[in-house]
């Protein structure tokens, strides 16, 4: 393996494995936030508005944006409108299924958004790597 390949590597594996730690303390606080009485999808909408940004800052991208910015609207819906109607004993049916919905809709973004955040790891390693010219080619 040559040097330059297995710093990208390095580079891919550092950058994974942050991303990593990161998902999964947002899960951990997200259900943490759950149990202290906070809605589940209120809770895990507002830790994936807090990853997708996170991802963005990483990379920029028009797919990132809009998931941070249908995340925020989503947590912002939800705390104004669905949130009022829950009671710890359960609600309206209405608000429940809004509820189930948003958890629903807030952990496919915690799995879409490290996953395609990954996909941009990867490209910009590989288009690193193609950038870089290989010793002993002819010019």
């Amino acid at each position: 393996m040559t040097p330059h390949r297995s710093a990208a590597i390095v580079s891919v594996r550092r950058k994974s494995a942050l991303l990593a730690a990161i998902s999964l303390l947002l899960a951990a606080m997200a259900l943490q936030g759950y149990a202290a009485g906070y809605p589940l999808g209120m809770s895990l909408l507002a830790a994936s508005t807090v990853q997708a940004g996170i991802c963005l800052t990483m990379f920029s991208s028009r797919l990132l944006k809009a998931v941070l910015a249908a995340n925020f609207l989503l947590f912002l819906s939800h705390a104004l409108v669905i949130s009022h109607f829950l009671t710890p004993d359960g609600g309206p049916a209405m608000s429940q299924l809004g509820d189930f919905a948003s958890a629903v809709l807030g952990s496919a973004s915690l799995v879409f958004t490290p996953v395609e955040t990954m996909a941009l790891i990867v490209r910009e390693a590989y288009l690193k790597r193609l950038r870089r010219p290989r010793r002993g080619a002819p010019p």
